[in-house]
């Protein structure tokens, strides 16, 4: 009997704890409902205070003084969407219509900038390609590209290259040294001083020729370091010096050659060439 009354008794305070616990979950629920909305309310009270119609506009005319242009068009936009009846939105549709001028005009602008850059572009690769010679080996089918004013009976320093299926490829852009005389130097390298900087080719080898009393000698070697022929194309003053087996010769780099460098260069590049 006694065991009987213990066991329901257990069992009415397990169930009052129960209810207790049932009740104090709806409270803490209900809580959590009250100030889930009181947020609500709050970030609309906020969103109106940043957002509102005087705000958006005062942001829009501030960007638009800084010259943010898409991003004033952006701020007005949204203030004539979210207040489309009130004055602000009026003030907003006029400031917007301008806003819109404004970046038609400079997109015009643009777009004359870009073709007159492309025009200029076009006609200074006309220019290029008149200063330009080809031969083609036909064999090989390689074309190769030197300058129209490039010496012949001369001594000089150029550059050249070849092309196929008219494009660099593979093919490097080339420096031919030459030197033309009437008695021989025998050369075995060449110093060349551009302005401040001294580029020691030892490393060329040359062949020779002779015919009517005059010999030349000269080297036709691939462009391994980009960098010097700048800076030759770029100096005030360019020294060539060919080292013979006991005498030496310079040549003061005539501002033509140095030119014709240049032009050869960018026709380089125009083929696809890449340092």
């Amino acid at each position: 009997m006694k065991r009987l009354v213990c066991a329901v008794a257990l069992g009415a305070v397990l169930t009052g704890c129960g209810n207790t616990e049932r009740e104090q979950n709806q409270r803490l629920q209900g809580e959590v409902s009250r100030l889930e909305k009181e947020l609500a309310v709050l970030r609309a009270e906020l969103d109106a205070e940043r957002n509102g119609p005087d705000r958006l506009l005062a942001r829009a005319r501030n960007e638009a003084e800084r010259s943010a242009r898409a991003q004033a068009k952006s701020t007005l936009e949204q203030l004539i969407s979210r207040y489309p009846e009130s004055s602000q939105a009026k003030d907003a549709k006029i400031l917007l219509s301008g806003i819109d001028a404004a970046m038609s005009a400079e997109l015009k602008a643009k777009q004359e900038e870009e073709k007159r850059r492309l025009e200029e572009k076009a006609k200074a690769l006309a220019q290029l390609d008149s200063k330009l010679q080809k031969n083609t080996d036909e064999i090989e089918g390689i074309t190769w590209i030197s300058h129209a004013n490039q010496p012949v009976l001369d001594t000089y320093i150029s550059l050249y290259f070849g092309t196929k299926d008219g494009k660099v490829g593979n093919y490097p852009l080339r420096m031919k040294l030459n030197y033309y005389a009437d008695s021989w130097l025998f050369v075995e390298g060449v110093t060349i001083k551009a302005d401040d900087q001294t580029y020691n080719l030892n490393h060329l080898s040359f062949e020779r020729d002779n015919g009517s009393g005059s010999i030349w000698e000269w080297s036709d070697s691939a462009v391994l370091d980009k960098a010097m022929i700048d800076k030759i194309i770029g100096s005030k003053k360019v020294i060539v010096r060919f080292n013979g087996k006991q005498y030496y010769h310079d040549l003061i780099v005539p501002e033509a050659q140095k030119k014709a460098m240049a032009d050869m260069v960018a026709a380089w590049e125009r083929y696809g060439g890449k340092a």
